[in-house]
Order: structure tokens, then C-alpha cells, then sequence
């Protein structure tokens, strides 16, 4: 078409008349044009406001409701959309009000009026040394109930938290069994050294939460930005605070949680076989050498013999993946627990057991915990309260003598044409060092064992005065310890070898045994132990003036920390049944070691709270930090 002097509107409907077409002019001056009946939709407009005050609500999110396609209110609380049919439904979303689903039903235009959700605004939310309500919060907090964490069937919580709690960010790094945790990043990294949150359950800070059972957990909540000053230069990273449960009046209530499950490697490299490696190492060679033929390496015979698998002696296909690797891998979770109590004494009492198995068959890797929890609640008088909370686990990981990483360099490395097991059934030639994947991944080449105890309690008491209306006092008295024994006993192992030619009188090829990694047992024994202290004490006073509310806090936290820790190392080892430190050799290559360090922090902090009517939100910060590492 060839026009001058007419409008786009009159071009379009010039290129249109006739057709099954129809055009939009957008925002921007963008034009769509598309099929008569994809472009003939209902536009819908109205407006969005509060069900009791009659205000605008701009920002409002708007969405037809089984799509993605959705639009929001703009500040004067007005929206439009286009909907597919008349039969579409609109879901209005906002926070802190009650989501709405409207029918179109033919209509032209919504007003529709969001009812607020006053339980939740209602809610009392868990921050630093102290609750508020959500609608006077004014930091950015975000919190998930413990029942949706323990929907994950994760032995390590951390891994729980992915795509759970906004502007957190959990990586898992690893799927090691032991050594599974994920990385955890509030709203990115915020300084130069460690970026890790500071961790906080029920109240004491520094614990870690790697370990815990989600079962016990009652709340989640992250402070990110300003409302996370409370907790000083410790909270740069953003504070992760943890509350576990704690029984509630009545009979006695017996939960029982148990889940099974299987892993599997998510993507594993697809490795040539046995054929295509010998037709490429007859390709390089042809390359480097054209004179000499396409056969240089391995003859067609000898491909066909790997590719049919008739002579797995001398020509072994081996996929090294599959032949290391379990398709599953187990795991198992259990826990029960109870909880009640009466007015005067409240309980909360949970047994937890949890397994996962490694990758490999015949594992040397795996995982195993139990754990306990008793949190325990008394009433001494109508103004004192009184908790006792104790929990305890022990960890045991288990490997082989060969890292993680050095397994699956060799079973990337290994060759096709190698076999992990000859058909007897003993183990193949090592790839270099002695490595053979499918040995070093067991314990044939000895353990790394790494047991931990843990054990941590909180003595806490809330006295309201009597006296003065709204002052309370609060004090927790807390004592960690943990202990840390790893036994590292590694042995020589045994791999076979074949030269290809030499056969016995039956025709069975004769196979050479050979020692590989070690030539005599060697121990290495570490133990640690370690403890922390923590005391805090704080008043709070809350009190109204009309419409005017104010919340004061003041207090005051001193933590201490004492680790010690012992080494010790073995070497030529008459035998491997013994695997204790006396039976190694008293010769130059026996050594000990050892060292302790201490750390003390004592902290003063404080917190003014403002509203009013609930309306305008005010909050006052303070916190003084002193630490061991700074001189006075």
C-alpha cells in the first residue's frame, strides 16, 4: 500500500477492511494486531477502596484469577483490565486486607470495597527482646509459621527456607550428607567478611540453627534493615530469630511425624562409552598422523568388542556414573511429642530421629541425629513466670578417607575402557594415585568419623511489678556446651591389574593384586570443646496517653565463650583392627598439638516505641557493644 496524507488510524483500517483482523492502539503509541477474536475482550475498569473508611487503596493487585495477566490500582485507587470473557473472575490482593475474588458477570465496571484483615493485623509478631503488633511495626520484618517450614522433609532446616521468607536467600552448596547447610543471605551481602545473619533462638543469641528440628519450631522471623539494630554490629547481616513451641493448657497432646524419602543427583554428566572413546582416541591419533591410518589406537574389532560387550575381560565398557552412584539414596525423619499442662505449669517435650544415606553404593557417607527438646512453663505467682528450656542432639557423620571432590574428579576422569570391577568381582586398576571411585567411596580405604554432641539450656523469669502498671522485667541465664570428636583412621587397600596376556590353566585371566595408598595405617584423633554463656536482663514499660502509645526498653547482655581443642596423629600401625592412638608407632612422625582462645562480649541496648491511634509509627534504637577484641 502506497498512501500520503492519511492518518494511522485510516491506514490501519484500510489494511484491515475485509480481514479476520483487528488492531489496538496501546500506551506509548504501540500497535497490536491480531485475530478479530483474541482482540475482542471486555475492558473492565472501577475502583478499589477500604470497606470501613471509604479511602482510595493505590497499589492495589489485580488479577484474573488461573492467569498471570493482571494489572494495579493507581494512587487514586482506579484500575483497568481487559478480561478474556464475560464468565472471568478478579482477584484483588492487598496487604493487610482480606483477599477478594470478584465475578465480571458482564459488567463493565467493579468498585469493590477490601475488608481489612484484622487477625492479622492483630498479630503479634516476635523482634528483638520484646513482641509487637504488626500493625505498629515499623521495621521490614518478615515471618513464616513453624508448620509450613516442616512441610520441606530436609535433615538439615536450612535447606527449609528457600523461596519461604522474602529477601531471604538460601543456597545449598553441597548435597554431602553432614555437610548439606545452605548459605544464607538476607537482601544480599552487606560487608567485606562474614555476610552470615546472626542467629537468635528463644532469646540467646550466637546458637546455630542448622540442626534444629522443624517440628519444634513455632515461628520463623527475619529482621532486615533498621530493625535489626537492636542486636548492635552483630546484626550487619540481618538477625534470623527462632522461637520453638511450648505447651498449651489442656490434656495432654501426642504429635507423631514421620516422613521417608529418596535422593538422587539432580543432573549427572553423560559420559562417552567405551566405543565412542576408542573411535575418538583413533581420530586424534589419525589427526596427528594421517599417514598411519583411522586404526591406530583400537582396531574395528576391538570397537565392535566394546560396543557388544562379549569379552568383558578385554574389553570392559564401564560407565562409571552408574556404576558408583545408587539410583536412590534413603532418607528417613521421626519425631513425637507432647505437650499440655495446667495454668500453674505448662510442658513441651519432643524426640527426634533423623538418617540420610550417601550417593554411592556401599556408602561410607552418611548422616544420622537424635535430638530432644523440653521447654518447660511455671507459674510461680500471679506476677512471676518462670521457664526452663533444655535441648540436646548428637550428630554423627560418616565418609571415607577420600574428599568428596577427589571422588568425582576421578569418576569424571575415568575411562571407559577401564573396568571399576572385573567379572570375578574384585576391584579394577586405580586411574592414577591409587583412585578407584568405586573402592574410594566405600570404606575399604578406612573412616573419617565425626561425632558431635550438643547440648543448650535457658533459665528464664518474667516479673510484671505489680505496683506499676505495665512494668515488667525479664532475665534469661543461658548455658551451651558442645563437643566435637573426629577419628580419621586410614588404611592401605588392595586393587587388581591385568596385562592383558597371561592366563592359568583354565583360561582365567591372572589378576595382580597391589597395595595402594598407604603402607601401614595411619590415625589422626581431634577432640574440641567448647561452651558459651549468655545473660541478658531488660524492662519493658508500656503505657498510653489518649490516643498517644509508648513502649520503652531497656537492658542490658553479656555473653562469654571458652573452646579448647587437642590433636593428636599416629603413623605405621602394625594392623588396621586396632584403631586407637596407642598401638600406632612411638616413632619421629608421631606428634601432638593443641590450643584454647576465650571471647567476651557485654552489650547495652534500649527501644522507644511510638503510636498514634495506630496510625503514625515512631521507633527510637540504641545500642552500646564492647568486645574482647578491642582494647579498652
Amino acid at each position: 500500500m502506497n498512501v500520503s496524507d492519511m492518518s494511522v488510524g485510516d491506514i490501519l483500517n484500510n489494511l484491515t477492511a475485509g480481514t479476520n483482523l483487528m488492531y489496538r492502539v496501546l500506551e506509548n503509541n504501540l500497535i497490536v494486531i491480531a485475530p478479530r477474536e483474541s482482540m475482542q475482550q471486555n475492558v473492565v475498569t472501577g475502583k478499589v477502596t477500604d470497606a470501613s473508611s471509604g479511602e482510595v487503596l493505590p497499589g492495589v493487585n489485580i488479577v484474573i484469577k488461573g492467569t498471570t495477566i493482571g494489572t494495579t490500582s493507581d494512587i487514586n485507587g482506579k484500575f483497568s483490565i481487559s478480561v478474556p470473557n464475560q464468565d472471568a473472575v478478579l482477584v484483588f490482593s492487598f496487604v493487610g486486607y482480606v483477599t477478594a475474588e470478584i465475578p465480571v458477570a458482564g459488567k463493565n465496571t467493579l468498585d469493590v470495597a477490601l475488608e481489612q484483615e484484622v487477625q492479622k493485623l492483630d498479630e503479634v509478631v516476635v523482634v528483638g527482646y520484646g513482641t509487637v503488633k504488626r500493625v505498629t511495626l515499623t521495621g521490614s520484618v518478615s515471618s513464616v509459621q513453624g508448620d509450613e517450614l516442616k512441610q520441606s522433609p530436609s535433615t538439615n532446616f536450612s535447606n527449609t527456607l528457600i523461596g519461604r521468607v522474602p529477601g531471604l536467600v538460601a543456597i545449598t552448596q553441597s548435597g554431602e550428607p553432614g555437610y548439606d547447610g545452605a548459605v544464607i543471605r538476607i537482601r544480599g551481602a552487606n560487608t567485606l567478611g562474614n555476610n552470615d545473619p546472626l542467629i537468635v533462638i528463644d532469646g540467646i543469641p550466637n546458637r546455630g540453627m542448622d540442626r534444629l528440628d522443624p517440628a519444634d519450631i513455632e515461628s520463623f522471623t527475619v529482621l532486615k534493615d533498621a530493625s535489626a539494630a537492636i542486636y548492635g554490629t552483630q546484626a550487619a547481616n540481618g538477625v534470623i530469630l527462632i522461637t520453638t513451641k511450648r505447651g498449651q493448657t489442656g490434656k495432654p497432646r501426642i504429635t507423631i511425624n514421620v516422613n521417608g524419602g529418596f535422593n538422587q543427583p539432580t543432573r549427572i554428566p553423560d559420559m562417552a562409552d567405551a566405543a565412542t572413546y576408542a573411535t575418538m582416541l583413533n581420530e586424534i591419533a589419525y589427526y596427528k598422523s594421517p599417514a598411519n591410518g583411522r586404526f591406530q589406537v583400537y582396531t574395528q574389532d576391538d570397537i565392535d568388542l566394546f560396543r557388544n560387550g562379549k569379552d568383558p575381560w578385554g574389553h570392559p565398557n564401564t560407565d562409571w556414573f552408574h556404576t558408583v552412584f545408587k539410583p536412590w539414596s534413603n532418607q528417613n525423619y521421626e519425631n513425637v511429642s507432647i505437650s499440655g499442662g495446667t495454668e500453674s505449669m505448662k510442658y513441651f517435650i519432643s524426640l527426634g530421629n533423623k538418617f540420610e544415606d550417601g550417593y554411592y553404593h556401599r556408602s561410607a557417607t552418611y548422616y544420622s541425629q537424635q535430638d530432644f527438646r523440653s521447654n518447660i512453663d511455671g507459674k510461680i505467682s500471679q506476677n512471676i513466670d518462670v521457664s526452663f528450656d533444655v535441648s540436646g542432639r548428637q550428630e554423627n557423620r560418616n565418609f571415607p578417607t577420600r574428599s568428596a571432590g577427589a571422588i568425582f574428579r576421578m569418576l569424571m576422569r575415568g575411562k571407559p575402557q577401564m573396568p571399576a570391577f572385573w567379572p570375578n568381582g574384585l576391584p579394577g586398576p586405580d586411574i592414577e594415585y591409587g583412585d578407584n571411585p568405586a573402592v574410594t567411596s566405600t570404606d575399604a580405604t578406612g573412616y573419617d568419623r565425626d561425632k558431635r554432641y550438643i547440648l543448650e539450656s535457658n533459665l528464664r523469669m518474667n516479673v510484671r511489678i505489680p505496683w506499676v502498671k505495665g512494668l515488667s522485667v525479664q532475665g534469661n541465664a543461658s548455658f551451651d556446651k558442645a563437643f566435637r570428636y573426629q577419628k580419621r583412621f586410614e588404611t592401605p587397600w588392595y586393587l587388581y591389574s591385568w596385562d592383558g596376556k597371561t592366563y592359568d590353566e583354565k583360561g582365567v585371566p591372572v589378576l595382580i593384586k597391589g597395595k595402594r595408598g598407604l603402607d601401614a595405617p595411619q590415625l589422626t584423633q581431634e577432640a574440641e570443646d567448647g561452651q558459651q554463656i549468655t545473660y541478658n536482663l531488660f524492662a519493658t514499660y508500656e503505657f498510653s496517653a489518649g490516643n498517644n502509645n509508648f513502649k520503652v526498653m531497656a537492658g542490658t547482655e553479656s555473653q562469654k565463650g571458652i573452646f579448647n581443642w587437642f590433636n593428636a596423629f599416629r603413623k605405621n600401625y602394625v594392623t588396621s583392627l586396632i584403631d586407637q592412638l596407642f598401638a600406632g608407632a612411638t616413632d619421629q612422625y608421631m606428634s601432638n598439638d593443641g590450643s584454647a582462645s576465650q571471647s567476651a562480649h557485654r552489650s547495652y541496648f534500649g527501644r522507644v516505641n511510638y503510636d498514634f491511634a495506630q496510625k503514625y509509627l515512631a521507633e527510637f534504637v540504641l545500642r552500646y557493644d564492647g568486645s574482647y577484641m578491642f582494647e579498652k
